[in-house]
């Protein structure tokens, strides 16, 4: 008895500790004039032109301050054939930003507990009783569970995680159940995490989709063929897009009719392309598109809680301001989601990865100075730097959405593209944005002036 009451002792100090970092770290104390001014939109408005006028990006950028709009901008087609331009209505796959979005409602539906001590074997009896089954949720959150990234996998964009179930019935599992039971339970990597959990930062969208897994589970109160009250896409609705009307977004379907739902195109060039499996068109479109292919086919299912949603850059800006309120979270659930955890190891940036979102802190006085990033986040007074979440959503060969909350601010920065050259159009066109807010420069990198160079 005396050695559970000290292990319960032990988790308190751990909460306390971690919501007293959280708050240390969420403190607004660096960024003093938060105007964007004229000049800087002027530069902004520049720069977007180059890249559409090269035709290396189609998309929207929106700039919002508050519930402000400070500068909007459109280029290219939403769909070539119709001859369609891109809008800020237009609807675009947003796909890793879906992270931010299964967290919030993972935390929301545990409201109360500490998610450090809450484990995957808590939550999916199916989940095979190895060492993977002690991994934390919190460690799922934070990309430090060491479950491997079914990503690497190319053949699983086809094939895996349909609804209604269409595999082994005896196994009582549905579709995205059935799809984390073949590539996310740690069969392959001797029934354990490849390095204890927590101890360092790896990306893997196996931690996200079994946080869908998680959220159904807990919604139904079984696993197999629930009702489909209980699929992820109608809770992320009712939990989320319906509360704060965000009623241009939602999970993409195959065989949904999606009003100014943009068309996903990719460079004939792109050096990934050849990986597809969804058979690109021969051609590209008219001109001046001819180098450019509609997108290969690709099961959307498959990417489920850890990338499957679409939006409009509005919708997101609906998203942005609700997380300013007690909405969504309240203000402790905020603290903790928006905390940095696992350092990332960026060479170039200090960034950590916190519930859902990539937390990055940089120096507000010096361009290119990064700041003291220890692997630790409070062996380090990062309250003397401006902090910003983002994340660059991407879609296998068609779509890349960079999203940026600049949260000192109150100011966002959306890059939503429909086209992939490079793979790197938005995230240099959002890094320019975000330069000449802060530094009324946009700083552009070596990789993105040759994008340009090459057009």
């Amino acid at each position: 008895m005396k050695w559970l009451m000290h292990v319960k002792f032990k988790i308190m100090i751990v909460c306390l500790l971690s919501l007293i970092l959280a708050s240390c770290l969420q403190k607004k104390s660096v960024a003093k004039n938060v105007t964007i001014t004229a000049a800087q939109i002027e530069m902004i408005a520049a720069t977007v032109q180059e890249y559409c006028d090269t035709l290396v990006f189609f998309g929207t950028v929106y700039i919002t301050s508050a519930d402000a709009v400070v500068y909007e901008a459109n280029c290219g087609p939403q769909n070539m054939q119709y001859d369609i331009a891109n809008t800020t209505e237009s609807k675009y796959r947003i796909g890793s930003n879906t992270k931010a979005f299964a967290a919030t409602m993972l935390m929301k539906m545990l409201k109360g507990k500490d998610l450090r001590t809450q484990t995957i074997g808590d939550y999916l009896p199916w989940f095979p009783k190895n060492q993977c089954a002690d991994v934390s949720l919190h460690n799922l959150l934070t990309m430090s569970s060491g479950i491997n990234n079914y990503s690497d996998n190319e053949d699983v964009y086809d094939n895996y995680g349909w609804r209604p179930f269409l595999y082994d019935q005896t196994l009582n599992l549905n579709g995205p159940e059935d799809f984390s039971n073949r590539f996310c339970t740690c069969t392959e990597q001797d029934e354990k995490p490849t390095f204890t959990p927590g101890s360092k930062y790896q990306y893997s969208n196996c931690n996200y989709y079994l946080v869908g897994n998680i959220i159904e589970q807990i919604a139904a109160g079984s696993q197999g063929d629930i009702d489909r009250n209980f699929w992820f896409e109608n809770l992320l609705k009712e939990q989320i897009l319906d509360p704060i009307n965000m009623n241009d977004s939602g999970s993409f379907s195959a065989i949904g009719v999606y009003q100014n739902m943009t068309t996903g195109y990719i460079s004939n060039q792109n050096p990934y392309l050849p990986l597809a499996n969804g058979r690109p068109p021969l051609v590209g479109g008219p001109a001046p598109y001819e180098n450019i292919l509609k997108n290969p086919y690709s099961n959307p299912l498959v990417l489920y809680s850890a990338g499957d949603m679409y939006s409009t850059v509005t919708d997101m800006h609906k998203w942005d301001q609700a997380l300013y309120t007690s909405k969504i979270l309240d203000e402790a659930q905020k603290l903790v989601a928006f905390a940095p955890y696992s350092n990332t190891g960026n060479s170039t940036q200090c960034e950590y990865y916190g519930y859902g979102w990539f937390v990055t802190f940089i120096d507000p006085l010096q361009f290119g100075k990064v700041a003291d990033c220890p692997s630790d986040p409070a062996d380090a007074n990062l309250r003397k730097y401006e902090k910003f979440l983002q994340y660059s959503g991407s879609y296998p060969y068609s779509w890349v959405t960079s999203f940026n909350r600049l949260v000192e601010r109150d100011q966002s920065v959306m890059v939503f593209s429909n086209y992939v050259k490079t793979g790197f159009e938005s995230d240099c066109i959002a890094s320019e944005i975000r330069n000449i807010i802060f530094y009324s420069d946009k700083h552009r990198e070596d990789k993105c002036q040759a994008i340009l160079i090459d057009a």
